[in-house]
């Protein structure tokens, strides 16, 4: 992974360990085009394929996975760029958008964007600055794909909408202001007055994941943030509770496909 200009958000080639990911989410936008092989992905509560030629555009706190498929003797790989919303914003006067189509296909900006990705890696290999000017020009051009996207597919965003079933919404809440540990379904369901079956089909008809898997998404994102803040490995799995630092670093990497520790480190970089 690299990290872009201080602001620009992080651009990187993600190579997932194994045949795709598990359900997770960013607090970014992500624009992503595949490198190699393709993807079946589902998307809060939808699923798609995407070859090589298109763009997918999620949008912030988006419930996404993906299985994948290669040739043999090779392995899946993507460049993925993770937008912050003030940079979306600042394209659209400060007003929140969301992608409206998660699949885009405008070959003209694929290869843009992938010529973009590439000038910048010539640029800045890792861990060594590149000159301000160079990086603020590429940076110009990929500001200009993620402005051609948002022309194409985002709209301006809707309120999210608080699941239907209020008892869900409680359990969301709980799950949302505690972070500190995996959640005990069997309490969950009872603080619901539900059966644990009627809550896990009930949540993931609301969320599009299951509680466990959805409350492990927001604590690996909240491990994002803390890391990006600087704090230590240790600190950010004892403080989300995981059973211990390895715990903790076989989910964020299979989430994002880089350790916890080389996420911290080159969140620290700026360009």
């Amino acid at each position: 992974m690299q990290v872009m200009e201080s602001g620009g958000g992080q651009l990187a080639v993600v190579r997932p360990p194994s045949g795709g990911f598990p359900r997770h989410s960013h607090d970014e936008y992500v624009i992503s085009v595949n490198l190699c092989g393709l993807e079946r992905v589902r998307l809060d509560r939808t699923s798609f394929d995407v070859g090589l030629d298109e763009f997918t555009v999620y949008n912030p706190g988006q419930v996404q996975s993906c299985t994948t498929q290669v040739p043999p003797e090779m392995s899946f790989a993507a460049v993925s760029w993770y937008v912050p919303a003030t940079v979306v914003e600042s394209l659209t006067g400060d007003a929140a958008v969301d992608f409206e189509r998660p699949v885009v296909r405008s070959p003209h900006l694929h290869a843009e964007f992938l010529a973009a990705a590439r000038a910048f890696r010539k640029l800045a290999p890792e861990g060594h600055p590149s000159p301000a000017e160079s990086a603020a020009l590429v940076q110009e051009r990929l500001v200009l794909v993620l402005s051609r996207l948002l022309d194409l597919a985002a709209g301006r965003r809707a309120r999210a909408p608080e699941p239907a079933d209020a008892r869900i919404a409680a359990v969301l809440d709980r799950l949302r202001t505690d972070l500190s540990g995996a959640p005990r379904l069997a309490e969950l369901a009872d603080e619901a007055g539900m059966s644990r079956e009627h809550l896990i089909r009930t949540f993931t008809r609301a969320t599009g994941a299951p509680p466990y898997a959805w409350h492990l998404s927001a604590r690996l994102a909240e491990g994002r943030r803390r890391l990006r803040r600087g704090e230590p490995v240790a600190d950010v799995a004892h403080g989300l509770g995981f059973a211990d630092q390895a715990h903790f670093h076989r989910h964020f990497t299979a989430a994002y496909a880089i350790t916890p520790g080389r996420y911290r480190r080159l969140s620290q970089i700026n360009i």
